[in-house]
């Protein structure tokens, strides 16, 4: 049985899963739900976003746009142990040339990427996010409430306290609160 402070460390408003545990949730996410976990964090950065993924999508999962930039997203959920190597960099490097007005193309993985590909990308205009910078990304732009409404089991602590509080008055809603209280210390 996992203990809780293998899933949580507390962080300012809220408890953050621990990198571990939320690596593991994200590499066995589906693929499509991955796109569009994808899509809410970059709103979440202040895109616009748009998922394509569907047949025809000539191999783009997330188009984004802010302030005249337009970005090419491509969403790998992959397990563990898996590298995104120098000839998908390329083949997705070439995604700019099947939208007009594409500034740049971004890979984003829950693996890594290997050494030739982080040192291709940047001469073919690709910027590379590996499951270390996703968790950072999430970290550092308050991602949580995103990470929330994906996974069930991760609440945010003002969710958990409003639960507590509908508890002590006995507004329970079908065992809600104890299924929390499993998750949140």
């Amino acid at each position: 049985m996992t203990e809780e402070s293998d899933l949580y460390t507390e962080s300012g408003d809220h408890y953050a899963p621990t990198e571990a545990y939320l690596r593991s949730r994200l590499q066995t996410m589906d693929p499509d739900t991955f796109e569009h976990f994808i899509a809410d964090v970059w709103e979440q950065l202040g895109w616009y976003t748009r998922v394509v993924g569907e047949p025809g999508d000539k191999g783009i999962d997330v188009i984004a746009a802010r302030e005249g930039q337009k970005q090419l997203v491509q969403a790998k959920r992959y397990g563990p142990n898996t590298t995104v190597g120098s000839p998908e960099v390329q083949q997705y490097a070439s995604l700019r040339l099947q939208e007009d007005g594409v500034d740049t193309v971004t890979i984003v993985t829950t693996g890594e990427f290997s050494r030739q590909a982080e040192d291709m990308a940047p001469d073919l205009g690709v910027t590379l996010v590996d499951g270390e910078d996703l968790l950072g990304i999430l970290d550092d732009f308050d991602g949580w409430g995103v990470v929330a409404d994906y996974f069930d089991e991760l609440k945010l602590r003002e969710d958990v306290e409003a639960a507590d509080r509908d508890d002590d008055r006995g507004d329970d809603a079908g065992g809600w609160v104890d299924r929390v209280r499993e998750w949140v210390p």
